[in-house]
């Protein structure tokens, strides 16, 4: 017999209020959060970040585990249906989850968290967080390139993941501590969608961020008329921006991550894939330079 697609552990969760209780404040706040849960030694620091915030926000925090088992529907759409399907015993992944799961668990309950619960997923862990996270606010992942990355975790997850839902992907470095975000916040403006998505999606933290530099990078260009016009716009909603032209004519990515580390930045935001993937893989490009270099964590929209 196949194992069902997901299986969930029981639910703690907070009265829903009534739509007449509802304020500004809490319709410009985070409710949900998916946290990827497995056994790597990345797996703490993105729990930190995600629990940081759901204390935070008062969120209901999801962490999800998920074994890398494909449905056989899956499996056939790539080979021949006339070659019978190698029995794949999934089993220690599954064993791997529902410990990393039991361990969410108990430091939840350690930490004061009061909405959370656990989904064990019997698909592969990038499938899954797409899946799951589109009914939420955001998905927290680890960065998957570069130097001290997790080899066992595929390389394009947290961009795969964010290509494929509709929520922000907060990425958190793979080396250095991050237990808090948020204080100090860089926003990479370019006048794309994505750009516009990502600071929206962002705004609850904005909003309750300390500093916000708006860093334009000018890559050859003079800086157009209409960015001052984001700087506004941030202003009318209360977030005092302050604007950062860099105007070398360098890599945009390279200038992201240096500019945020300068300004002393604890979170850097920012659209991602505004040109296509494919030319992105080819000839480079910001969104790439960003996942393999990042300094501090990355919130991400595309």
């Amino acid at each position: 017999m196949e194992p069902a697609l997901h299986r969930r552990t029981s639910v703690l969760l907070r009265a829903s209020p009534s739509r007449s209780t509802y304020h500004k404040e809490k319709e410009m706040s985070l409710q949900t959060i998916v946290v990827h849960i497995d056994d790597s030694k990345h797996c703490e620091a993105r729990l930190k970040m995600a629990t940081h915030l759901a204390l935070k926000y008062e969120a209901h925090l999801i962490g999800l585990a998920a074994t890398g088992w494909l449905p056989a529907g899956f499996v056939r759409t790539a080979i021949d249906p006339v070659v019978p399907l190698t029995p794949i015993d999934i089993e220690p992944a599954r064993g791997r989850c529902t410990a990393a799961l039991a361990t969410f668990e108990q430091q939840m309950r350690a930490m004061g968290v009061v909405s959370f619960e656990t989904r064990l997923v019997e698909l592969d862990p990038a499938l899954a967080l797409a899946m799951h996270g589109m009914c939420s606010d955001l998905i927290v992942v680890s960065q998957a390139r570069g130097p001290n990355c997790d080899p066992s975790t595929r390389s394009d997850l947290p961009e795969w993941v964010m290509l494929n839902n509709a929520v922000p992907v907060l990425v958190v470095p793979a080396r250095g501590e991050f237990a808090s975000v948020g204080a100090r916040i860089a926003v990479a403006w370019n006048r794309s969608n994505e750009a516009r998505r990502a600071i929206g999606s962002a705004l609850p933290l904005l909003c309750n961020a300390d500093k916000v530099h708006l860093l334009i990078v000018d890559e050859g260009g003079a800086a157009a008329e209409t960015d001052a016009d984001m700087a506004v716009f941030l202003a009318r909603h209360g977030v005092n921006a302050e604007e950062d032209i860099d105007s070398t004519g360098t890599d945009a990515g390279a200038a992201l991550v240096r500019a945020s580390v300068e300004c002393g930045a604890d979170l850097l935001v920012m659209g991602a894939y505004g040109r296509s993937r494919l030319r992105e893989m080819v000839m480079g490009g910001a969104s790439r330079t960003v996942l393999e270099s990042m300094e501090v964590p990355v919130w991400m929209a595309h």
